[in-house]
């Protein structure tokens, strides 16, 4: 009977380890959750863009727009983050962007706008393991605590230079985002690999 006990703690303990591996795991994660692309779609590398971020803050536009512009350099993109030409994001209109893309001799525009942030609280209820003979008695192996879940939502549009057109445009989630510098990259890695998996930009 002992040897039967050990082993029932054993496999709760490695249940445990999984599920907490998977929670570590599962943080600061991006999944790109919707992609719209022309049916028509053929689609071509994009070698210099803008980088426009419709953000909450001044700060964090800058920090994601300056990041994407590293991000896309590692791919051999030339990329320009537009809140260093222009600080305030009100003021890019339509004759900016044009001024732009002659200035730079861009061939796409990035665009990428907040649309849904999303927090829940959620209560935890302590776990038990069975101790004693015969599982007589229950031994908490942690105990019950509230968590906040966080999930923000971008949009990231790609438009061509050229005819003004939409080409590419992605829904990104964000979960538990802790670290603003985390958050970030998780959401480029994610954007990035999805626009050269479809041809939208050079393989690095």
């Amino acid at each position: 009977m002992k040897v039967a006990r050990r082993t029932r703690r054993d496999a709760g303990g490695r249940i445990a380890t999984a599920v907490l591996l998977l929670l570590a795991v599962s943080c600061q994660s991006t999944k790109i959750t919707d992609v719209w692309v022309p049916k028509d779609a053929h689609p071509e590398h994009y070698v210099r863009v803008m980088i426009v971020g419709l953000l909450p803050t001044p700060g964090l536009r800058a920090q994601y727009e300056n990041d994407f512009v590293d991000k896309l350099s590692d791919a051999g993109v030339i990329a320009v983050a537009s809140i260093n030409l222009v600080p305030d994001v009100a003021q890019i209109d339509r004759k900016t962007v044009e001024d732009w893309v002659s200035k730079f001799r861009l061939d796409g525009v990035l665009v990428t706008r907040l649309v849904h942030l999303k927090r829940e609280t959620e209560y935890i209820p302590p776990t038990y393991s069975l101790a004693g003979w015969y599982g007589r008695w229950a031994v908490p192996t942690s105990p019950g605590r509230m968590v906040e879940d966080t999930t923000v939502s971008l949009e990231t549009d790609l438009f061509d230079a050229k005819n003004e057109k939409l080409v590419y445009s992605a829904v990104s989630k964000t979960y538990d985002p802790t670290a603003r510098d985390e958050a970030i990259h998780s959401v480029l890695d994610a954007l990035v690999g999805d626009m050269t998996k479809r041809g939208y930009l050079p393989a690095p």
